[in-house]
Order: structure tokens, then C-alpha cells, then sequence
């Protein structure tokens, strides 16, 4: 929905935190040093630099055993602004509207209007002629070769630096020790899913009546672990040959069908559709439900919290086979990445790649996600097990702003868990790259879809809850998206789709 600048300046004054982490010049540590040619010039001043950055865990000690060890070895004198995630956007909009922007930000997605069109009024650095044939980034090379610059191309040049990631993200976790009891084995299929559901919910092995599947406002969380299952991923043209987005195909209505027989049944908490996530996080982690959609690493988290409760709960993701695939929701092998200011002077610009060169190694890998060996974590059957400081100090923001080298086992592996836990997540998720899809609108992009969609959102959202809860037909549900299919600014946006996603086959691999 589109809000005055003037109104979001009112109502955004007062977001954001700033934390600077000044650092040290000592040699010591067991992190690694930052390296670049450009940097040799003044190699023994620390690389000064402001940011503004999202903060999805409780704002970080800056000056803890991690950060020390990070501000001495990596050579770096950071302002960081940390956002809350919920505010990032508006607080990143408001940013590019006065023009007041660090040297650094996260970028957010391509198909927020404005963030767009910052980046095409040249607010950034276009850093391709930076870059060139990589050969003087050796582990930006590495990245490249996985195809991440593929995606984060706008009018074919390179703005950013993508944060890498594993492409296995999100999973269905099932109370698997609940089913275990009942003499029922992990379910391969959305009708042996809904039968477990069923049992569990008639047993009611608590005494709670649990929830079968919980989620919260719109299907969040779960709906796109079972889009693939679906087809919803599928490209999907209209008899104009334009590329009908996700949540407006057929496929996407014949998902909503399944969800609403579940919700007939009683398997998902009636008031679904107003719950916010931490009440349906909630209920997975207090024992009051059998299944939710979440990241696979949370198998670990909600088996500790139900352990509280009782001793043999086990929370295992399940891998389920649906109509048209899989249901299994692959994420984009990056994140939202650097973006540099344009204010930045050039060789600043080089010295901040040499920088991130440098964070994108294997050894920064480990170093970001488990910290010292010694200190945070110790290496256990070759697998490393956090110690209490560890487990308090290693949060998502050790490793967030950062490059990274791709792993395929990063967000996977739960850093608290035991390392036989991890080895079995690990051979758990082994092929799923191959048979999971990627939703082909994490990447394509439409000026038109984005600007006209948040005038039908919020109704087409009522729309849905109302054909799951039963109150109109799926007909009516079907009719509705055909209408909207139908309106001219919506064939213009498809067309929009369509020539993105030829753009992008055409730029792949450059």
C-alpha cells in the first residue's frame, strides 16, 4: 500500500539502532584476516565503513569474545545501524527518499517499486566493470559459478554482492515420536499427511487436543512449502503468452481446495487466518501441535523445547510427494546483498571488495556460524558442539553481514544440536536440490504487477481465507482469479513476467 513520505518519516523517526564496533590492530585470534590488493596501501588502518542493516535476533553485544576476535583480525571499523527486521523496508525506503543513506545497505527485493528504482536512478555503484571477469576475486568466483549474479542482474549489470545461502531452507516438522506411538510411519504423501493428522489429533496423545497443522495469518510459513507439491512453480502462460504470476494460477486455487478440506476436518486452528506467527510457533514448541512449516533446522529447536515436556519428543521434517511434485520449497543459494553507495569514493569501492573477497572463504564460514573452537565450540565426532557462550554469542547477526562461500549445509544444520543429529538432518536433505523447485518470482520481475497488486492484496488474502473456511465456493474462489486474470493492467503485468523471464535466459551465465 502506498504511504506519503512525509507520514513515513512521522511514524519512522525513531527506528533503527546504532552500535559502532571500533577495531583493534593485533595479529592474534583465530579469525580470519582480511586481504586485498587495495588495501595495501593503507593495510594498517581499519577499513571505516557505515551500514544499515536488519536485526532479526536481540540486539547484539558488540563487544563480546566473537566481535572482539572479529573487530581484531578482520581490520574493520564498522557504524552499524541495526534495524529491526519488521521496520527494515520502510526504514530503508525513507532512507533512499532523503537521499541520507550509509555506505553500505542490505538490499531487499527487486520488486519493491521504490528500491528498484533507486538502484536505476543510480543510487548504487554498478560494480560489473569492478568485477570484470572476477579473475581478481577468486572466491567471488566461486559464488559466481553457482549462478547467484544470474539473478541479481537489473538491466543486465551487477549492483550487488549476494549473501550466500542453501538452497534447502524451509520443510514440513512433524511430531514424528506422536506417530511413532500410534504405529504410523513418517507420511511420503499429502494423503498419508492428512491421515497421520487425523490419527494424532483423534488419540490426542497429550491430553491438549493438538492442532494437526498450525500456521497463522494467510497460510504463512506453510503455503510455500506446499506450492511445489502443486505446480504453483510451474511457468503457467495465458492464451496471450504472458506469465501468469504464482498465487493467480490455477494450480495455486487447487492448493487452496486441499487446505480447505484440512481445515473441514479440524486439523488447523480455526482462527488460522488472525493468528500471527509466535502464537503458531508457539504451538509447535509447547507440544499443542503435530505439524507446522518452518525452517528444517527448527527439527532440533522445537525436539529441545518439547523434551521440557516430555523426554522422547523427536520433531523430524517430512518429505512429501504431491500432484505435481514435491513439497519442498527451495530457496535462492543467496540473500539480499551488499549494495554500495554511490557517494562512496572508488577506491573505497575496491577496498570494500577486496573486504568482502575476504569474508567469502570457508574458514570465515565456520567462523561466522560456530565462532572460536576453543571458546564458543568444540569439535565432536567431527562435528562442532557449541559451548554455553557460544550459544548465546553465535546469533544470526555473527554471520549475517557478511559474503559468504556457498555451503550446502548452511541453515541445514542446527548449531546447537547433537553432531549425530546433524549427520542425520544432513543425509536427510541430501537430494532435495533435485527434487524441490524454486519459485520462478523469487527472481522475474514486473514494475506493473508491483504496482497495482497491493490494490487487490488485501482483498484477494479475504478472498482465500474465505474459500479454506468454507464461506464461498471454490468456484467463486476460481471466478475471482479468472477476473482478475483478466484485467487489462494484470495482462500487462504478465507481459511484464514474460519478458523477464526471457531476459533472464538470456543473461544466464554471462
Amino acid at each position: 500500500m502506498r504511504v506519503t513520505w512525509k507520514k513515513r518519516m512521522t511514524a519512522l523517526v525513531s527506528l533503527g539502532l546504532s552500535i559502532s564496533l571500533l577495531a583493534a590492530c593485533s595479529d592474534g585470534g583465530t579469525a580470519p584476516a582480511a586481504t586485498g590488493g587495495s588495501q595495501s596501501s593503507g593495510k594498517d588502518e581499519p577499513l571505516k565503513l557505515t551500514m544499515a542493516w536488519a536485526l532479526y535476533n536481540e540486539l547484539p553485544d558488540m563487544n563480546n569474545t566473537f566481535w572482539t576476535e572479529l573487530k581484531k583480525k578482520m581490520n574493520v571499523d564498522l557504524d552499524i545501524q541495526w534495524i529491526p527486521n519488521a521496520n527494515y523496508q520502510q526504514k530503508l525506503e525513507l532512507m533512499l527518499a532523503t537521499g541520507d543513506i550509509p555506505e553500505i545497505v542490505m538490499g531487499v527485493g527487486y520488486n519493491v517499486p521504490t528500491f528498484y528504482k533507486a538502484i536505476e536512478n543510480g543510487m548504487f555503484w554498478d560494480l560489473t566493470p569492478f568485477l570484470g571477469d572476477f579473475s581478481k576475486y577468486p572466491n567471488l568466483k566461486k559464488n559466481k559459478e553457482t549462478g547467484v549474479f544470474d539473478y541479481n542482474r537489473v538491466n543486465g549489470k551487477i549492483y550487488t554482492l549476494p549473501r550466500m545461502r542453501s538452497q534447502v531452507h524451509s520443510s514440513l516438522l512433524m511430531r514424528k515420536d506422536w506417530l511413532d506411538k500410534l504405529g504410523i510411519p513418517m507420511p511420503t504423501t499429502l494423503d498419508e499427511y492428512k491421515s497421520a493428522l487425523q490419527a494424532v489429533v483423534k488419540a490426542n496423545p497429550t491430553g491438549q487436543n493438538p492442532i494437526g497443522l498450525t500456521t497463522h495469518s494467510v497460510l504463512n510459513g506453510v503455503k510455500d512449502v506446499f506450492m511445489p507439491a502443486f505446480g504453483v512453480y510451474d511457468l503457467t502462460h495465458d492464451k496471450d503468452g504472458g506469465l501468469i504470476r504464482d498465487v493467480l494460477t490455477p494450480q495455486y486455487a487447487d492448493m487452496i481446495e486441499w487446505f480447505r478440506g484440512l481445515y473441514a476436518d479440524g486439523l488447523m486452528p480455526k482462527e488460522f487466518s488472525t493468528m500471527k506467527e509466535p502464537q503458531s510457533l508457539d504451538l509447535i514448541s509447547s507440544g499443542k501441535a503435530a505439524s507446522i512449516g518452518y525452517v528444517v533446522r527448527a527439527d532440533w529447536q522445537y525436539t529441545e523445547t518439547n523434551r521440557k515436556l516430555d523426554p522422547n519428543a523427536l520433531v523430524r521434517s517430512a518429505v512429501l510427494k504431491g500432484p505435481k511434485g514435491y513439497a519442498i520449497n527451495l530457496r535462492s543459494n543467496f540473500a539480499s546483498g551488499m549494495f554500495i553507495s554511490s557517494k562512496v569514493p572508488e577506491e573505497k569501492v575496491r577496498r570494500i571488495l577486496d573486504f568482502y573477497e575476504s569474508t567469502a572463504t570457508a574458514e570465515f564460514l565456520k567462523f561466522g556460524e560456530y565462532g572460536i573452537e576453543g571458546v564458543h565450540y568444540n569439535m565432536v565426532d567431527g562435528y562442532p558442539k557449541m559451548t554455553e557462550l557460544g550459544s548465546k554469542e553465535m546469533v544470526i547477526s555473527s554471520y549475517d553481514p557478511w559474503v559468504l562461500t556457498y555451503d550446502s549445509g548452511f541453515k541445514i544444520r542446527n548449531v546447537n544440536a547433537p553432531p549425530e543429529f546433524n549427520k542425520e538432518t544432513e543425509a536427510m536433505v541430501k537430494d532435495w536440490t533435485e527434487k524441490g523447485k524454486l519459485n520462478p518470482f523469487s527472481y522475474l520481475l514486473s514494475d506493473t504487477f508491483s504496482d497495482i497488486w497491493p490494490k487487490y492484496q488485501d482483498e484477494y488474502d479475504t478472498k482465500t481465507v474465505q474459500a479454506i473456511i468454507g464461506k464461498i465456493s471454490m468456484n467463486d474462489f476460481r471466478a475471482y482469479q479468472e477476473e482478475l486474470r483478466n484485467l487489462p493492467e494484470m495482462k500487462k503485468a504478465f507481459q511484464e513476467f514474460a519478458k523477464s523471464e526471457k531476459d533472464f535466459a538470456a543473461n544466464k551465465g554471462k
